[in-house]
């Protein structure tokens, strides 16, 4: 039997390769006639685009932070004790005096009691001292009285047998008259003597009250101490203000200095905004600034700039001016823009991603057609929040890829699909 051969399609073979060849020169012609410089290609949708601009530019610098109240007070204690009762929590409005807790400490109450006990009892030695001294000073007083009056007695004896022993009266012997004499003299002695004494028993007299009433006013003063530590038992609020932490709870054992309440004026506000630490330079005392609570805006001035850097930014602190909306209280988030300077008719761009002030950067000029974008170095001056200056290097009405050009740096031509 014979077998029937087919031979091969070499007429598909030959169309296949005609039709290769058609689209390799295709494919060359295009890229003959699309050929260019540019070497990578973006999708322009994934750009961010700014547009030299000429005009004023206000140099703002923003920042992100909270308000916090501007006059912020811990209780403490000074006395030890345990927390018998609270009164007020986290978040009360209280006015100054109002209770906050009550602690008690029965040592300290026995303290008290037995201290003015004692001031009782020298208060009443005190007084019984002072009767004694004055007692005895009343006996020396007596003592010169008779001193003095034997002193007058005798001197008037004195003068009359004078008066008759002149007179030539033989009844008045010159023995007696010498011994008249003799009386006067020593009477006036024991009265200048005990006239001393007396002098000395009121100094001393002046100096032992001095002493009981030192002892008593220390005793005192004591006391008074006590009953302020026992008083000091029952804490209050030092201003009107609102509990901000309570971290006591009933029947805990707290020593002398714990803080026992945190209280922050309600009226009285700042906002700590944090800057980046490259934009700070440019921050000073005293400059405006507008807050945003995202329901009002709030005037304010720089008041405080930290000396230090915390993760890269500066806390900058803002006096508030004028009246403050209902919704602040601490802890709220504010975005605050401080005002820098203004610049008059200056060229200025948006902000490319990672530019500096006062720096040569590389941008890419985008041409007229929108297709390509070419590298162009570019000096740049003062920046703000979202806009920079232009030196040198762009001309008012150009176009400038601001978004992040890292993938493509090394692309001196770029081709925008």
């Amino acid at each position: 039997m014979d077998i029937v051969r087919k031979k091969k399609n070499k007429t598909n073979k030959k169309a296949i390769s005609i039709g290769a060849l058609v689209v390799a020169t295709f494919v060359g012609f295009l890229f003959l006639f699309n050929t260019s410089n540019a070497s990578y290609l973006v999708d322009k949708n994934s750009l961010l685009i700014g547009t030299v601009e000429r005009g004023d530019l206000n140099i703002t610098v923003r920042g992100t932070g909270v308000m916090v109240p501007k006059d912020i007070r811990w209780i403490a204690t000074n006395v030890p004790g345990r927390v018998e009762r609270i009164l007020k929590k986290a978040g009360a409005v209280v006015k100054k005096g109002d209770l906050l807790f009550e602690l008690s400490n029965p040592q300290l109450q026995q303290q008290l009691a037995e201290a003015k006990w004692e001031l009782q009892a020298l208060e009443s030695e005190t007084r019984a001292r002072r009767v004694a001294l004055e007692s005895e000073l009343l006996d020396q007083e007596i003592a010169v009285m008779n001193e003095k009056l034997n002193f007058e007695r005798s001197q008037l004896t004195l003068n009359a047998q004078k008066e008759l022993f002149d007179q030539g009266f033989d009844a008045i012997s010159k023995i007696d008259f010498e011994e008249v004499k003799m009386n006067v003299h020593q009477y006036e002695q024991r009265w200048t003597l005990e006239q001393q004494r007396l002098d000395k028993r009121r100094e001393n007299l002046q100096a032992q009250i001095d002493a009981s009433e030192a002892r008593l006013n220390m005793m005192l003063r004591s006391v008074e101490r006590i009953e302020q530590q026992v008083a000091n038992l029952k804490v209050t609020a030092t201003m009107d203000s609102i509990v901000q932490e309570m971290p006591m709870e009933l029947g805990q054992e707290v020593n002398a200095g714990t803080n026992l309440a945190l209280l922050a004026r309600s009226d009285l506000y700042i906002a700590e905004l944090r800057i980046p630490e490259k934009l700070i330079k440019d921050v000073v005392v005293g400059q405006s600034v507008l807050l945003d609570t995202r329901s009002s805006k709030i005037e304010g001035k720089v008041q405080r700039i930290d000396p230090t850097v915390v993760n890269s930014s500066v806390q900058v602190d803002i006096e508030l001016v004028g009246d403050l909306p209902k919704e602040v209280r601490p802890e709220l988030t504010v975005d605050g823009v401080i005002e820098i300077n203004t610049i008059p008719n200056t060229l200025f761009v948006k902000r490319p991603m990672f530019a500096n002030s006062f720096s040569q950067s590389n941008v890419y000029r985008i041409d007229n057609k929108g297709q390509h974008a070419d590298m162009q170095a570019v000096r740049f001056g003062h920046m703000s929040t979202q806009y920079i200056q232009i030196e040198q290097g762009l001309n008012e009405g150009q176009r400038i890829i601001v978004s992040d050009a890292s993938a493509w740096e090394q692309h001196k031509q770029i081709r925008i699909n």
